[in-house]
């Protein structure tokens, strides 16, 4: 009797065990559809907690367990997936390990080279949805400007086309066009203002000019090799693009008394750089105020005017001045 008590116990047991193991296993059943965000980051502890506290799996166990058996060592991967509480729990992480992300809507966006900040931010306003006033909001922050080693968002809002999520904010979408900007800027780009006697500052704030006033990529070179010339001689950069961004606007033409306009970024009658970048300079610019062309000694240029965008370089006044009677 006590051996057939023993053995009604054992299967007793085995039923219970399979009852729980049936019942830990099985998904919760209701139908229920909802979105689940992976973050980055995530182990799968944390994963499988996730998971039974928004209801989707039973037991958070159970998805330790298959993970490790089944898994292992498969990383589950960031994103927002659609998850059915009628989903196995195999099923749940062969999507978390593939990658079965919900399609982010996107928004492309893009910044030509030798726009100005407030342009710049008007454009990704316009671009992507976002209200002006957030991007305003960051470019004025000094917490974000900090985290980037940024003194100011003029001059690094790199030119190129983005592709934007729509879950990115203001500040993200911002971020990630610094950071790109920081892919030229390296620490080598870094060394080589170091070495012609600039800081990282003062290169952005010289390629930012040299972006104005250069029409043809070939020729940034020459243009960044003037003003650093005119630097080392102690002569004013005399640059009709900060006095324009002095005017607060482009205009086709300068007179005699735009050249007068009070103001830190009339390089006409301030010596030395502007206090700030007056756009934002491509890459062309930037790698072009690292390897300037001085060996010509050119002082002076003067637009062709005939559309192709060339200038006439000039190493003395006399020369310059020749130059500029051909042109009118």
């Amino acid at each position: 009797m006590r051996r057939i008590a023993y053995a009604l116990v054992a299967v007793l047991a085995v039923a219970v065990l399979l009852a729980v193991w049936i019942g830990v296993s099985s998904p919760p059943g209701t139908g229920r559809v909802s979105e689940f965000a992976l973050e980055r980051g995530w182990g799968v502890r944390r994963v499988a907690a996730a998971l039974e506290d928004s209801g989707l799996v039973r037991s958070r166990f159970m998805v330790l367990w298959r993970y490790r058996r089944a898994f292992s060592p498969a990383p589950l991967l960031a994103g927002r997936y659609l998850l059915s509480d009628t989903m196995p729990v195999d099923g749940i992480l062969g999507k978390f390990t593939r990658g079965d992300v919900i399609p982010v809507p996107t928004h492309w966006a893009t910044i030509p080279p030798g726009v100005r900040m407030e342009e710049g931010i008007g454009l990704l306003a316009e671009q992507t949805g976002r209200p002006a006033g957030e991007f305003l909001d960051a470019a004025v922050d000094s917490c974000f400007l900090a985290r980037h080693g940024i003194p100011r968002l003029e001059g690094y809002l790199f030119p190129e086309t983005y592709e934007f999520a729509d879950t990115l904010d203001s500040r993200e979408v911002l971020s990630r066009i610094v950071s790109t900007g920081f892919q030229v800027m390296t620490p080598g780009w870094r060394d080589s203002c170091a070495a012609i006697g600039l800081t990282p500052e003062e290169g952005v704030i010289l390629a930012s000019i040299v972006e104005r006033e250069g029409m043809v990529d070939s020729e940034r070179p020459l243009i960044a090799g003037v003003f650093l010339l005119r630097l080392r001689r102690g002569m004013r950069l005399e640059s009709c693009a900060t006095v324009q961004y002095a005017l607060g606007e482009v205009r086709s033409r300068l007179l005699y008394r735009d050249l007068e306009v009070q103001s830190p970024f009339n390089t006409y009658l301030h010596p030395g750089l502007p206090p700030s970048a007056i756009c934002s300079p491509g890459a062309a610019s930037l790698r072009a105020v690292v390897a300037p062309d001085t060996s010509s000694g050119y002082l002076f240029f003067v637009s062709r005017g005939d559309g192709s965008g060339l200038h006439l370089f000039a190493v003395t006044a006399a020369e310059h001045g020749r130059n500029i009677e051909s042109v009118r």
